[in-house]
């Protein structure tokens, strides 16, 4: 948090300073979030833990397939006359992966004896939600299209998680639904390769971006138990984003 104000601060000083220099602009984006690797998945069971009504958690939420995801930020950047581009972001993200549920294991399954019947099977989705602030130093060059200015932004995301959830339901085939509303610790530090794109006209943006992950969300795992050997397990993040701009000045 300490570093997000700091940058912020950073920023609003510099705009005072070289007004005639910098760009500042607000934005709000759209994206799409999953995670790519061995350890993700795109279909999982839930372990029930009981309770009325029934509820349970995600066995792996790590899911592969792409969730709805949101988010705002403030950026500020330099444009020198000859199109390089030095700038940052600073800003608040919603990010969502999806897992599809094709089973409940009750209690009695996880814990009873061998012979305990099948987990009866189930349809649903649960979703690893996490929330997150965000800053993304870059550098870049700007096209000067006459009317249009397209930037182009490579850089580096380094979000700092504030909170993670493992939310959804299934039902099962007599009905019964099992709710997932599990806040789960907070998730490391994720430093993410991104390329931004933005094309403008007049004060009016539009924005896209592709982030690839650094950080291995399965590096606790472990994967040699019993002696066997077997790939180290793999989770990266993955986010694009579709946004618009507007800018102060």
């Amino acid at each position: 948090m300490k570093v997000i104000l700091l940058t912020l601060s950073i920023l609003f000083l510099s705009t005072r300073l070289f007004a005639q220099k910098i760009e500042l602009s607000l934005q709000a984006n759209l994206g799409l979030f999953h995670y790519s690797g061995n350890a993700t998945t795109s279909t999982s069971f839930i372990n029930s833990s009981g309770g009325t009504p029934p509820q349970g958690n995600t066995n792996n939420p790590y899911g592969n397939k792409n969730g709805f995801s949101y988010g705002g930020d403030i950026q500020a950047q330099y444009v020198s006359k000859s199109g390089f581009i030095a700038g940052v972001q600073g800003g608040y993200d919603v990010l969502r992966s999806i897992v599809d549920i094709n089973s409940v294991y009750p209690q009695f399954a996880l814990f009873g004896p061998a012979e305990s019947p099948p987990p009866p099977p189930a349809k649903g989705q649960t979703a690893l939600q996490t929330q997150n602030f965000n800053i993304n130093p870059y550098l870049g060059y700007r096209l000067d299209l006459k009317k249009i200015k397209i930037d182009i932004m490579p850089g580096v995301d380094v979000s700092f998680n504030v909170n993670s959830y493992d939310k959804g339901s299934a039902t099962t085939n007599d009905g019964t639904v099992y709710k997932v509303d599990n806040k789960l610790p907070k998730s490391p530090t994720d430093i993410r390769l991104r390329l931004g794109v933005a094309a403008w006209y007049k004060r009016f943006g539009l924005t896209a971006g592709y982030a690839h992950g650094l950080t291995n969300f399965a590096s606790n795992l472990d994967v040699n138990a019993g002696g066997t050997s077997t790939p180290a397990p793999e989770t990266h993040s993955e986010l694009i984003r579709f946004g618009i701009s507007y800018r102060i000045f």
